[in-house]
This record gives C-alpha cells, sequence and structure tokens, in this order.
C-alpha cells in the first residue's frame, strides 16, 4: 500500500474519499507490495489531472454553470501572466528597433504598426486585468472575514516573500548599472549579466507565485450573478488582447525579417533562440486564452437563462 498511496493524490480530495480505496486495492491487486512501473504511475497520474480538471470546471459538464466560466476566467488570467513575462521578453529585445530599419519609405509602416499595437493592447489588458481584480477584492476580504487567512496565507507569504526579494535586487543593480557603460550592461560585464538573470529569474518567481494567488483567491470567492458576468467579460477582453498581441508580434517578426534581419540575427536566418522562446510562450498563452474565452462563451447562454 505504501508504494501506491501517493499516487492518490493526483486526485482531488472529493475523489480520494469515495474511491480511492478501491484504486489502492487494484493497484496493490495488479503490482502487489512493490513500486508500479513508471506507465502505471503515469497513467495514473493522468487519470488524476483529468479528475482534477473536470471538479474545477476545466473539463466536462459535470461541474456547475458558474464554475465552469470561474475555470475559464482563470485560464485567461493564468494564460495572460505568461503573456505578461513574454511581453517583457519582446520589450527588452525590440528595443531601439526603429533604429534598425532603412529610412526608404514603406519599410517602417508594419514594425511600427505592429509595435504599437502590441503596446496598446498591453496596456488595455493590464488595465482591465486591475479593475477585475478591484471589483473582486470586497467579494475577497468577505470570505477572509468568514474564514480566515489559513486558505491562502501560504500563498501570499509565498508571493509576498519573493516580491521583496526582487525589490531587494532590483535597488543595488540600478545603483550599479549607472556606473557602467552600455556594452558592461548589455553583456560586457559578467558579474552583473548574472545578478541580471537572478532579478529576471526572481521576477518571473514573483508573477507566478502571484499568479497562484490570485487562482487560490478566486476559486474561494462568491461572486454574484452581476459580478460574475462583469468578469467575464473582462477575462473575453484580455483574451482578446493576448491573441491580438501575439498576431502583432508575429507581423513584427516577419517586418524586420524583411527589412532588418541583421536585427533578430544572421540576415540569412533571422531568428534567435530569444525570439522563438518568446513567440513560443505567446503562442501557448494565446492558445490558453482562446480555450478560456470559448469555454467562458459556451456556458453564458446557459448560465444567462437560469
Amino acid at each position: 500500500m505504501a508504494a501506491v498511496e501517493p499516487l492518490l493524490r493526483w486526485y482531488p480530495p472529493a475523489w480520494r474519499e469515495r474511491y480511492g480505496e478501491e484504486l489502492l486495492l487494484y493497484m496493490q491487486d495488479s503490482f502487489g507490495p512493490e513500486k508500479p512501473p513508471l506507465t502505471a504511475r503515469l497513467s495514473v497520474a493522468a487519470g488524476g489531472l483529468r479528475e482534477r480538471a473536470r471538479e474545477s470546471g476545466l473539463t466536462g459538464d459535470s461541474a456547475p454553470v458558474h464554475e465552469r466560466i470561474r475555470a475559464g476566467m482563470l485560464t485567461v488570467l493564468v494564460s495572460w501572466a505568461a503573456m505578461v513575462m513574454a511581453g517583457a521578453s519582446f520589450a527588452k529585445m525590440s528595443e531601439h528597433f526603429d533604429n534598425a530599419l532603412p529610412a526608404r519609405a514603406g519599410t517602417r509602416h508594419l514594425a511600427d504598426l505592429s509595435y504599437e499595437a502590441v503596446r496598446a493592447c498591453a496596456g488595455i489588458a493590464a488595465a482591465v486585468v486591475i479593475v477585475a481584480a478591484a471589483l473582486a477584492l470586497p467579494s475577497f476580504v468577505r470570505y477572509l472575514r468568514r474564514h480566515g487567512w489559513q486558505a491562502v496565507r501560504a500563498h501570499m507569504l509565498r508571493a509576498g516573500g519573493c516580491a521583496l526579494a526582487t525589490a531587494g535586487v532590483v535597488v543595488p543593480m540600478s545603483a550599479w548599472a549607472h556606473h557602467l557603460n552600455n556594452h558592461q550592461r548589455n553583456g560586457g560585464s559578467t558579474a552583473y549579466a548574472a545578478l541580471f538573470l537572478l532579478w529576471v529569474a526572481l521576477v518571473a518567481a514573483t508573477v507566478a507565485l502571484c499568479t497562484v494567488l490570485a487562482v487560490a483567491a478566486a476559486r474561494k470567492v462568491t461572486f454574484s450573478r452581476l459580478l460574475l458576468a462583469a468578469e467575464a467579460a473582462f477575462a473575453l477582453t484580455v483574451a482578446g488582447a493576448t491573441v491580438v498581441i501575439f498576431a502583432a508580434t508575429v507581423a513584427w517578426w516577419v517586418a524586420m525579417a524583411e527589412h532588418a534581419p541583421s536585427f533578430i540575427g544572421d540576415p540569412a536566418l533571422p531568428l534567435n533562440a530569444r525570439l522563438v522562446a518568446t513567440v513560443a510562450l505567446m503562442a501557448l498563452a494565446a492558445l490558453a486564452a482562446t480555450g478560456g474565452a470559448v469555454r467562458i462563451g459556451r456556458c453564458l447562454p446557459v448560465w444567462r437563462i437560469r
């Protein structure tokens, strides 16, 4: 039993309480006291993830309609967090791209329009996320007053600690950067580059932990019908912005590859690992956001009828 009991953790608590003993007996009959083979463990893990997705409303129709809408909204939120990280990478690598474009007419239009589209959609989505969080905050505070901090305290401590660590690194890094020239700030100083990479890792960890906190909090809050409808509309807006940002970034890449390939990399092959990774992350974020939006769109008509 001890060899297979940890596998039950893949399943949600309600499922474990109802079917956990049967699964343990089946695994013991099949594999005895020995540790199950990798294929069996992967199969159990996949089944557990499917059950968690179904219970949370991400898949299937067994969860209540409002929970399916909430799951779609949280999917969009997570995809937006990924897009924030990808967007920060794009903003850094596209600095001063205008200087690399030739001065002749017609060479700047697509790149400039695409870049401005990315900036505009990022600003709109960020504002929408802030408004959505502000509207949900009173409901979250009421939940904390009723049930205490235990459900989210660990998430808050991790996110807060990581944010403090990030701030603790950025202050000396900024002061150090003022004493370095442009070459040293862009790879010429190994020590500064290492500190910068540490800061980037801390920023990514902070965004991830804050997103986990937001998801954990949003799953606990009880939304009124009006607030849920508003939050769903905000999620659809953010999902649309995420898709446009991805499309505009691809268009920018195409324009730069045509008119200023050396800005990206080798003129014969205008790409680099960082740009490929950034666009790939954007693609995943756009795909997830689209999935969340479709989930919301399918559930809203049913929910409104009820």
